[in-house]
């Protein structure tokens, strides 16, 4: 329970305005049948989201006041939440969901089913390599990213040492749009170097990518 509530306040504090059912992967989707409205949260993507769903409302009847967070396994749609609507009433409800960008990061099932990619085969035959530097906002997420998901890999922070950093980026010499483009965190998976990352989703997009 403690750390649902850690969840909950981390994703108010974090996310708080964020666009609500604008995920690329996980919608809220509303289904009436008369007086009575479910909210469900459907997952298109082949791996696994935490939600957060709050309902404000004087107009319904609800089956839980609590807010709602559920884990969203891969390819489902789940019920979470059931509005009933009272007597003389308009029906109107106000809703926060929240897609938890960090948690479901290249969660993997024990069963692995549903996956696009087999990451537990991908894990013990490819090199790793993260570059970072200090100032770095994301890189912090990004390598608990890899350690939760048992990916080994070796990092540069490029503030301590540039070497390597330097070495790698000699391979971007002859193409200087690539060479501007340079960020950190840079994640190289064998040969292949993701050098415009963002955001975390751009870093899960890239391990995405190299694993498949």
């Amino acid at each position: 329970m403690k750390s649902l509530f850690l969840f909950a306040t981390l994703l108010f504090l974090s996310l708080i305005g964020y666009a609500q059912n604008d995920h690329k992967f996980v919608k809220l989707k509303e289904v009436k049948k008369g007086k009575r409205v479910s909210l469900y949260a459907e997952n298109t993507d082949s791996i696994s989201y935490d939600v957060f769903l709050k309902v404000e409302t004087k107009d319904f009847r609800r089956s839980s006041n609590r807010p709602i967070i559920r884990t969203i396994a891969p390819k489902t749609k789940v019920k979470l939440l059931t509005l009933i609507q009272l007597a003389n009433t308009d029906g109107k409800y106000n809703s926060m969901f929240v897609v938890n960008e960090v948690a479901y990061a290249l969660e993997v099932d024990k069963d692995k089913e549903g996956l696009s990619f087999k990451l537990d085969k991908a894990i013990k035959d490819k090199k790793v390599i993260l570059y970072t530097k200090d100032d770095c906002l994301i890189c912090p997420d990004a390598k608990r990213i890899l350690e939760n998901n048992k990916i080994s890999f070796t990092e540069y922070n490029i503030d301590k040492d540039s070497t390597n950093y330097l070495k790698i980026i000699k391979e971007f010499q002859d193409d200087k749009d690539n060479r501007r483009k340079n960020r950190i965190p840079m994640l190289k998976v064998e040969n292949q170097v993701f050098n415009t990352i963002k955001s975390l989703d751009d870093f899960v997009a890239a391990l995405r990518q190299a694993f498949n």
